[in-house]
């Protein structure tokens, strides 16, 4: 029997994590946000719509066809009968958690969603990473909690050294210019922000982008908004010319673990979309913009500006 190591412990302690966010994300938009008056009357006569049609469907079949069971347990069963009318009318109600915009010209898709970017069903995905691209987690030099940290314990937990030979072959193919630094654990070649190295992985495509330069510790220094359009230039740039025209998922660069002041959800959501629809060539067929589950259920992200802004910017590109 194979030995379970920390950091199999810490996957574990992720998916557990992840799979406990997904449900209070959906509790949040099914009843945690009917605060107002008007929200809770509009779940009341909604649960007495849903009541009141599954009577009459009742009545329906007992006078076109002569059968009063249906309307016979209806009556003798009131109790599940407002439960199944509170059920479907939280659903009805519920606030969105996913948007979804096409631009019919060019014939892609732009879709934002509130979930674990890994949950996400995509051919390739973006990993933001430091200018180091170190995948070292030791102290949390690279955090469990951030995409790099997320995608190295689902794939790579115990087997790092293979991921680094991957991205130094890809780095190396793209004869990509690089400084030597130094850090804790040793001598590094430091690479410019926007810096993106491609890796294969089980029929999937990952782009680590450069965002952030790191100190000696792995913390972000350097912190600009600028690091968030000169990544964005160089990752949209690369995959027109390595990667492959399919569903791209990518987090919002710059809102995590980057700790970019002025990156902003909103403000990296319209970036995002922006670029990927003015960019030159077609990289993908559809953009799909995970939102960490974590900023919904902190009330950082209000879904319905973000899916007027899609529709907007999709039907008047």
């Amino acid at each position: 029997m194979n030995k379970i190591t920390e950091k199999d412990k810490l996957y574990i302690k992720q998916v557990v994590k992840n799979k406990t966010d997904i449900i209070r994300v959906w509790c949040k938009c099914l009843i945690g946000e009917k605060k107002s008056l008007s929200a809770i009357w509009k779940l009341f006569y909604s649960t007495i719509g849903y009541i009141s049609s599954l009577y009459a469907f009742s009545v329906l079949v007992k006078d076109l066809m002569g059968v009063d069971k249906v309307e016979v347990w209806l009556k003798g069963h009131l109790i599940i009968l407002v439960i199944v009318g509170i059920i479907a009318s939280l659903i009805h109600n519920h606030n969105i958690i996913s948007c979804k915009g096409t631009i019919e010209d060019d014939d892609v898709q732009i879709v934002a969603t509130v979930n674990d970017i890994f949950c996400v069903n995509a051919s390739s995905y973006v990993i933001p990473t430091n200018t180091f691209f170190r995948t070292i987690m030791d102290g949390e030099y690279i955090s469990p909690q951030s995409v790099q940290g997320a995608f190295q314990l689902r794939y790579f937990r115990n087997k790092l050294n293979d991921l680094d030979d991957a991205i130094e072959k890809s780095l190396l193919l793209q004869e990509k210019t690089f400084e030597n630094s130094n850090d804790i654990h040793g001598t590094v070649k430091k690479y410019p922000i926007g810096t993106v190295a491609k890796i294969d992985y089980k029929d999937k495509h990952y782009y680590f982008v450069a965002i952030n330069d790191v100190n000696e510790y792995g913390k972000p220094i350097n912190q600009s908004y600028e690091n968030v359009e000169i990544a964005m230039k160089g990752l949209f740039s690369t995959i027109s010319k390595l990667g492959h025209c399919d569903d791209l998922a990518m987090p919002l660069i710059g809102t995590g673990r980057a700790a970019i002041r002025e990156a902003t959800i909103e403000k990296v959501v319209e970036y995002t979309v922006e670029r990927y629809i003015d960019v030159d060539e077609k990289i993908a067929r559809k953009l799909i913009i995970g939102i960490r589950p974590k900023d919904y259920l902190d009330g950082r992200v209000d879904m319905n500006q973000v899916k007027k802004y899609i529709d907007y910017k999709c039907n008047f590109k």
